[in-house]
Parts: structure tokens; C-alpha cells; sequence
């Protein structure tokens, strides 16, 4: 059952549908004290008597049944047929799906068992649904036909009953503040723990599979997975990740390259896409893997010591493909450092060598933002402007008799460099001028380290006369 399939399921399961009808409700109440188990209560509910407002709270704890994401905290189970357990257990949901389960009884007797060998520590409601769907019919290019098929499930759901809070309220009665103390118990719509059978693939039953929920990803519930279902727990979804990434550890002790981990994130993105039509459920064995790490341009030599790693750290066991990638990205993290990329951009990501120190490269276009301000990774530009002393009719001001009193250094060969702000443009410039000579008086120019300025020039060439210069510290500013 793939993600699309799942997809449109969840999509039905609202109070007012005129493609889903619901058979019935059934309903319990069980508390787990001191290692018993007891059910309370039982109630069989005809959703004709349902009002909308309650109906739909009915309909919430069935929708977040199917709620996780594939591989993780929603898995798909099979039954083994050659245990005599597992197949007395799928004919038993075969016959609950079919209209056994809204009988007190066989109710009741599911509700025992869940509740005892789920190892439940607080109280717990059961509820369970039947459901019949019209499935639309598809051609072969997914266009939706006249005809439907009827594709009947069941869901049955296992939610958390916990006291109501305990605080000040307002009394509407009294008009007045008091603290409230009750012993009511609110039914938590998020289940623990849920089944959805038969699954719905290619547009029929598959009775051979079946859905488990479970609330976290990081602790199911292996003892109703081992007891109830009767199916050898292996590792939960964080399991696989770590697990995987201690293989990897121990066949590269220095790290796998960037450009070879980045390339198996892209193929196992492939192999998925290609292996299911909407990425989930996808399943890889010990070879599948490490043929993707090899295609991806894994080291050989270190790729000898694969298959020991593998079977020490995961047992030679089948992991799920999206415990070992992320959906459409890649991060990439070092200390104080945490980088988010997506697919679409991989291409955009390299490593070089800057300075003698391995970098990785990140190529930025347009769009940059910083902390979400709007940037940009332009260079500053250099920039130097020479200003010329104010020169009157009759002489020649030596450059450093007119230069502002604002901040100046020495070069080495003696030429003064000068800050100053320009009255026209209110912009920081520089200015390099040549300490006090003895100018001709027939002359009209004056010389700076070696580069001559007429006096009736209105710029100067930077190309041609700046090689000539023994100034070697230039100041570096923005030209605005």
C-alpha cells in the first residue's frame, strides 16, 4: 500500500461522505491495575443515532489511526503462513472486517486481549469501525471510471484515558472562581497504538497485509507487535538510521567522502521513485545496499568490510528505505554548523580545496537570505581616488599642504595616505599624495612616487600609471 493509496483512504474517512459508508461503531473502556486487566464497559453505537459534532469526534481518532509517516510510525505487517498463529489471527481479521467485530462477544474478546497483551499501564478506550468504500475504477492512465468496487476495512484503535486537568474554573452556576476536583477521564484522540485491515493496493484488498500505527516511531509497542500479532520485532525506525550509520562508521573510520554520500542519498532516491509510486514502504536488503553504496562511488577496499559490518550492527536485516534518507534534502552538519539542501540543488554543492583546507563549496544565485534578511555574496570592489590639491593662478600647492587633517600612515617609500570624506558625495575616499617636495616654479605638475600629474588633467589612467606606484596597502571600500 503505497502513499498515494494511503493517501486516499484518509481522504474518505469524514462524518458526511457520501462514497464511505460506516457499518458501525464499537466501543470499551479497560483499565490495567497490578498486572490486571479488565474492561469496564462495551457499547455498540448505529451511526444513524450519531449526531454530526459527536460523529466527528468518532472520525478523528479513526483518521489519526492512519496518521505517521510510512516506515516509521506506520508500518505494514504480513502474516507468516507458516505459523499457525499468524494465520489464525488473519482469518480472525478477515472475519472482524466482514461484520464479526460488531458482535458484544467477539467485541469484547478483542478488547481483552488488546488490552492485556498490549501491556497497557493506564486506562485505555477501544473503539473499532467498519467501513465500506466505493472505490473508483482507473484505466491505465489514472483517469476515474463509471464503475466503483466496494472495498470494505476495518479500523480498530487503542487511545490513552487520562484525567481531565485539575485547576481553577469559573462556575457559571455560582458565579464564582473555585478549584475543581473530578474524576472524569478524557479520551486522548492521538491512539497509542492502531490496525487498519486489509490494506488497499492497486485498487483492491489486500488481505495477506495489514497496518500497524503506532504513536512514536521511537517506541512502538513490542509486545503487542510480538504477542498480539505474532511477528518477531527487529529495531524500531531510529534503530535503523543509527544502526546504519555505525556500518558506515566502521567500514570508513575516517568518514565516507562528501561527494560519495551525497550521490547515495541521490540513488536511493531514485531506486525508491522508481520502486514505488509515491517513495513509501520500500524495503532494502544487505546486497540492494551495497550495490547503491558502490554505484555511489564507495571506496572498494573499504567496501570489503561491508557485509561483516552489516551483519554484526543490523543482524543481515531489511531496512526500510526511508530510515536511511531524508525526503527530498540532505543536511549536512559539523559542529556549530547545520546546513538544509534540497534535492533540486545537489548539483550546486562540491568540495575544493582553499588554502591547503578542504571546503565545501556551496554555488549561491540570486534569492540569498541571511536570517531572513534579503543578501547577497558580492565582493567588496577596491577603489582608490586620488584628489588634487587646490591650486591657485599663480603656484603650485605641494599635495601634503592641502590634504585634511583627518587620518593618515606612511607608506614605505614615504608617501602619505589619507582619509577623508568628500564634501560632494559625503562617501569615505582615499587619497595618496607625495610628502613635500620643492615643485619647479615653471612647472604646473607635481610628481608622486614616481608618477607625474599635469595640473590641467581631469582624470588619470589607472591601468597605465598605478604598476608604477610603491603604495602596496590600498584600502578596500564599497563604491556607492
Amino acid at each position: 500500500m503505497n502513499k498515494k493509496e494511503l493517501g486516499e483512504i484518509k481522504k474518505q474517512l469524514k462524518f458526511d461522505n457520501d462514497k464511505l459508508l460506516l457499518k458501525g461503531i464499537q466501543e470499551a473502556y479497560g483499565k490495567n491495575r497490578d498486572g490486571e486487566a479488565s474492561i469496564q464497559f462495551t457499547r455498540l453505537i448505529n451511526p444513524d443515532t450519531l449526531e454530526k459534532e459527536e460523529g466527528e469526534l468518532y472520525f478523528d481518532i479513526f483518521k489519526k489511526s492512519l496518521g505517521g509517516t510510512p516506515g516509521k510510525n506506520l508500518l505494514e505487517y504480513g502474516f507468516d503462513a507458516s505459523d499457525p498463529q499468524a494465520k489464525e489471527l488473519q482469518q480472525r481479521f478477515y472475519d472482524y472486517k466482514n461484520g464479526s467485530l460488531l458482535k458484544e462477544d467477539e467485541f469484547k474478546a478483542l478488547a481483552n486481549e488488546l488490552l492485556k497483551k498490549g501491556d497497557y499501564r493506564n486506562n485505555v478506550y477501544i473503539t473499532a469501525g467498519i467501513f465500506e468504500y466505493a472505490a473508483p475504477g482507473l484505466n491505465a492512465n489514472n483517469e476515474v471510471l463509471e464503475e466503483n468496487s466496494i472495498f470494505r476495512f476495518m479500523i480498530v484503535a487503542v487511545t490513552e484515558a487520562r484525567l481531565t486537568d485539575i485547576g481553577l474554573y469559573y462556575s457559571t452556576a455560582t458565579n464564582e472562581v473555585a478549584r475543581k476536583v473530578n474524576d472524569e477521564m478524557q479520551i486522548i484522540p492521538a491512539p497509542l497504538d492502531a490496525i487498519f485491515y486489509p490494506t488497499f493496493s492497486s485498487r483492491a484488498s489486500d488481505v495477506n497485509h495489514f497496518l500497524y500505527h503506532c504513536k512514536s516511531a521511537k517506541s512502538p509497542n513490542i509486545e503487542l507487535i510480538e504477542e498480539f500479532f505474532h511477528i518477531p520485532f527487529v529495531s524500531t525506525a531510529p534503530e535503523q538510521t543509527e544502526g546504519f550509520a555505525k556500518v558506515i562508521g566502521e567500514v570508513f573510520p575516517q568518514g565516507m567522502e562528501a561527494s560519495t554520500a551525497m550521490k547515495f542519498h541521490e540513488n536511493i532516491s531514485d531506486y525508491v521513485s522508481e520502486n514505488s509510486q509515491e517513495d513509501s514502504m520500500v524495503m532494502l536488503d544487505k546486497p540492494r545496499i551495497k550495490d547503491l553504496l558502490l554505484a555511489s562511488g564507495a571506496n572498494s577496499e573499504n567496501m570489503q568490510h561491508f557485509d561483516s559490518a552489516y551483519s554484526k550492527i543490523l543482524e543481515d536485516q531489511e531496512v526500510a528505505a526511508v530510515n536511511l534518507m531524508e525526503k527530498g534534502k540532505i543536511s549536512l552538519k559539523a559542529p556549530s554548523i547545520s546546513i538544509s539542501v534540497k534535492d533540486d540543488a545537489l548539483e550546486q554543492i562540491r568540495t575544493e580545496t582553499i588554502n591547503g583546507k578542504r571546503c565545501l563549496v556551496i554555488e549561491m544565485d540570486e534569492g540569498l537570505e541571511i536570517s531572513g534578511l534579503p543578501s547577497n555574496l558580492q565582493s567588496p570592489k577596491k577603489s582608490v581616488n586620488v584628489i588634487r590639491a587646490a591650486q591657485d593662478e599663480n603656484s603650485v600647492v605641494p599635495p601634503a599642504a592641502t590634504a585634511p587633517s583627518s587620518f593618515q600612515s606612511v607608506s614605505s617609500t614615504g608617501a602619505n595616505i589619507s582619509e577623508s570624506w568628500s564634501e560632494s558625495t559625503s562617501a569615505p575616499v582615499s587619497s595618496m599624495m607625495q610628502e613635500e617636495t620643492n615643485p619647479e616654479p615653471e612647472s604646473s605638475s607635481y610628481s608622486a612616487a614616481g608618477y607625474t600629474q599635469a595640473d590641467d588633467s581631469d582624470s588619470m589612467d589607472d591601468e597605465d600609471h598605478f604598476d608604477d606606484l610603491d603604495i602596496m596597502d590600498f584600502s578596500s571600500q564599497t563604491e556607492l
